[in-house]
């Protein structure tokens, strides 16, 4: 089975060596964000073909990483490839990763636009004035600096004890997804 959007007519028209050095150029583009230079390949591609192979190669590439795809799983998916593109395949994606994964993190991690800057919490003692000894509420005050697009935004919150014990245990499950995506 041909991976969906990678051809061999395609392909094909690049030797072993230029077509591992464009499978380099390609993860390049994929962790620094600038594409390949169309000149060394345009006797060899129009400019559609050029950004067919550019933007289904690219794609392979991210899915081969975001699958970690086995080397099997890989060749399963270059069967319409000849064996030299088939090893080109492999040992950039072998090689590249890490620099793979960590693009894919970073894609992920840019969705969001507000990063914490800084916090200051203090807690507080709600008291009723006329059942002093019998309302003793604890209130955590929560000042957030978030900085949003480069313009700094201040967030105040109130929190009950049970609302603080539900966000210590979102914390909590997001800093093991982070750990478990660093490793």
């Amino acid at each position: 089975m041909m991976a969906a959007g990678l051809r061999q007519d395609l392909l094909g028209k690049v030797d072993g060596e230029r077509f591992e050095t464009l499978l380099h150029e390609i993860v390049d583009w994929v962790c620094r964000g600038a594409a390949p230079s169309y000149q060394p390949y345009s006797q060899t591609w129009d400019l559609d073909s050029w950004w067919h192979v550019l933007n289904s190669t690219k794609s392979f590439l991210l899915l081969a990483v975001k699958e970690n795809l086995s080397k099997d799983g890989v060749l399963e998916h270059l069967t319409g490839l000849d064996s030299d593109h088939q090893q080109c395949f492999l040992q950039v994606i072998t090689s590249r990763k890490e620099d793979i994964r960590l693009a894919l993190i970073s894609a992920t991690a840019a969705i969001s636009q507000g990063a914490l800057e800084d916090l200051d919490w203090q807690v507080k003692l709600v008291l009723s004035s006329d059942k002093i000894s019998s309302v003793q509420k604890p209130v955590l005050g929560l000042d957030l600096a978030v900085n949003k697009e480069g313009q700094r935004e201040s967030l105040s919150l109130e929190l009950s004890q049970e609302e603080v014990a539900s966000l210590v245990t979102q914390l909590e499950a997001a800093n093991k997804v982070v750990t478990q995506m660093k490793t």
